[in-house]
């Protein structure tokens, strides 16, 4: 059995992360144990730091039951319907054969795994599956899990409660190492076991699992026994400019540990340089970065890519030892100002496009119909009073960010504003969650049984016909509201 999963964490105490971190979600999950029904949490942070082992702790601790869904499963929009929908509205049934229902407090967790690969081809429309349910605030409490979360969507961060982890210092993970060994009974000195947690770069699920390689058939581990390899550990493009700019520790050894390229890092030191050169150092720092960018321009034309090396070298150890000592104070680095402007142009490209699919879906019309028609759209939810074109927005089921792209900020979130207040959706968007009902506080069933009396004891008989005669009257008209333009504007 592997170690990672033996020593996991059986309930909170055992978890190795912040005391704010735990505080945090401990205060969710009391929550949540009130009937108080919250956000999902959004765990976050490198791999290896024990996010999936907290929330797995976190429903031991609490008693709930655990649904799990991770990276290794299909995760398309029936996928999350499926599993993750009937799993977060429906009751359920413990191992014991109990019956579990939300309203005594008797909850489950529903954890996503790696939830920022969700976007994958064939999990397709997962994310928007799984917004809708998050939106629905289901009656059962969700942890989503991702190691990049900035690659979700900006709505689906929005709609969850974002805690993030940081790599585990050594200590942490020596003591980790300790406990295992003293489990296992096997002695080995504590430099070796710094060595292990050393060369795990703060991943403790690394650490766990090298030093259950190295003591696999031992019952002394001694130092030379630890020959598993370096891992390499990407380093941070900030860290490498504090290194180029405030030190004179040559810098091109931590450049190529960067997940950037040549190209890329040499557009960082051009936009910093200013924040930190002045005068004739400013001016031989650009003739280095110059003489690194003609090897960039031949490795471009040539394809002689060791050449790259002579760059690199330049545009860091280079650009370093100009000055004539290191820079004091602190800076604030920024990226590519170039990269803002292409990235800015980017979204709103992608946006432009997405209204255009949206419009052209749902007025049943090309794309190239759409984009005539768009400038109408723009002076519909421009001009019209805020109810009928909050209406039209709910028809398209334009996101906030789209409304701003149309019509600006300030009337975007009017419009927004109104749509979540009255709730205002499509129905057949969202015929797949049609089997959950609407989350509602929980009631004990007397005080359910004293309303439904209550209301039957002080309605007449005729008016009760005449409620049920509106009511059958209201569905029918709600839906061709929801589904047609002409109800915005009062056709039949």
């Amino acid at each position: 059995m592997l170690w990672v999963e033996k020593y996991r964490p059986k309930t909170i105490k055992d978890v190795v992360a912040d005391k704010t971190i735990i505080q945090n979600v401990l205060t969710w999950a009391e929550g949540w144990k009130k009937g108080v029904r919250q956000k999902p949490l959004l765990l976050a942070g490198p791999p290896g730091v024990g996010k999936t082992s907290l929330a797995i702790a976190l429903a031991n601790t609490m008693g709930w039951e655990v649904v799990e869904l991770n990276a290794s499963d299909q995760r398309s929009w029936n996928i999350i319907y499926r599993i993750v929908g009937e799993g977060a509205f429906n009751e359920t049934i413990s191992d014991e054969g109990e019956f579990l229902t939300s309203r005594e407090g008797k909850l489950k967790l529903i954890i996503l795994d790696e939830v920022d690969n969700i976007h994958k081809k064939e999990d397709v429309g997962g994310e928007s599956a799984l917004l809708k349910i998050i939106k629905k605030k289901p009656p059962q409490p969700m942890i989503l899990i991702a190691n990049e979360p900035y690659n979700l969507s900006s709505e689906l961060r929005k709609n969850t409660i974002m805690i993030t982890f940081k790599r585990l210092n050594k200590n942490q993970i020596v003591k980790v190492l300790e406990r295992i060994c003293q489990s296992e009974g096997i002695r080995c000195d504590r430099e070796v076991l710094k060595l292990i947690a050393e060369n795990a770069g703060g991943d403790l699920r690394a650490a766990i699992n090298d030093l259950q390689a190295i003591a696999e058939g031992k019952d002394v581990i001694r130092p030379e026994d630890v020959v598993v390899g370096k891992r390499t550990q990407e380093t941070d493009v900030f860290k490498v400019m504090q290194k180029i700019f405030k030190t004179k520790i040559p810098a091109h050894g931590d450049a190529m540990l960067l997940d950037e390229s040549p190209d890329d890092l040499i557009m960082w030191v051009d936009e910093n340089l200013p924040l930190e050169y002045r005068d004739e150092t400013l001016y031989a720092a650009y003739r280095v970065l110059s003489d690194a960018d003609v090897f960039l321009g031949r490795v471009r034309r040539r394809q002689f890519y060791r050449l790259w090396k002579y760059a690199t070298y330049l545009m860091t150890t280079g650009v370093q030892q100009v000055k004539s000592e290191p820079v004091r104070g602190f800076t604030r680095y920024r990226p590519p100002s170039l990269w803002q402007k292409l990235a800015y142009a980017r979204s709103r490209r992608e946006i432009y496009r997405r209204v255009l699919k949206k419009v052209g879906k749902y007025s049943h019309m090309s794309s190239r119909k759409a984009i005539e028609f768009l400038p109408y759209l723009k002076n519909l939810l421009s001009s019209l009073e805020v109810e009928k074109a909050a209406e039209i927005a709910a028809f398209y089921t334009l996101s906030q960010e789209e409304l701003e792209f149309l019509v600006g900020k300030e009337r975007a979130k009017e419009l927004h504003d109104f749509i979540e207040k009255h709730r205002l959706h499509r129905i057949e968007d969202e015929s797949f969650l049609s089997g959950f009902e609407e989350a509602e506080e929980p009631r004990t069933e007397e005080e359910k049984e004293g309303e439904a009396v209550k209301e039957t004891e002080e309605e007449e008989p005729e008016k009760r016909e005449d409620k049920e005669d509106r009511q059958r009257k209201g569905k029918h008209a709600r839906k061709g509201k929801d589904l047609t333009l002409d109800a915005f504007f009062g056709g039949d």
